[in-house]
């Protein structure tokens, strides 16, 4: 007979883990998997094929594409900086 094992997780510990891990980008992460959820079940309850895919491409593929495009742009803005700031520091010693 095997034992059962039973893992108990601790969501304030493992949201701490992971928003020091992501610079606080977990919430808006969650709020969009969430989103897409709700979409995908939107899509799945419509009548036509057509209806479904504008659905999905309007409502789900346009916001996730411009949500990436902004976390990508302040990742960029935020390693220039970094990188200025590193540059900086190198020529004032």
């Amino acid at each position: 007979m095997m034992g059962t094992g039973r893992v108990v997780y601790n969501v304030g510990l493992l949201f701490r883990l992971f928003s020091k891990i992501s610079n606080g980008c977990l919430i808006m992460y969650m709020v969009l998997i969430g989103w897409l959820y709700v979409v995908l079940m939107l899509a799945v309850a419509q009548n036509s094929l057509w209806a479904a895919f504008s659905i999905l491409f309007f409502l789900g593929f346009l916001p996730t594409l411009f949500i990436a495009r902004m976390t990508r742009r302040r990742l960029l803005k935020r390693q220039e900086l970094a990188r200025e700031q590193a540059n900086a520091g190198k020529t004032l010693e």
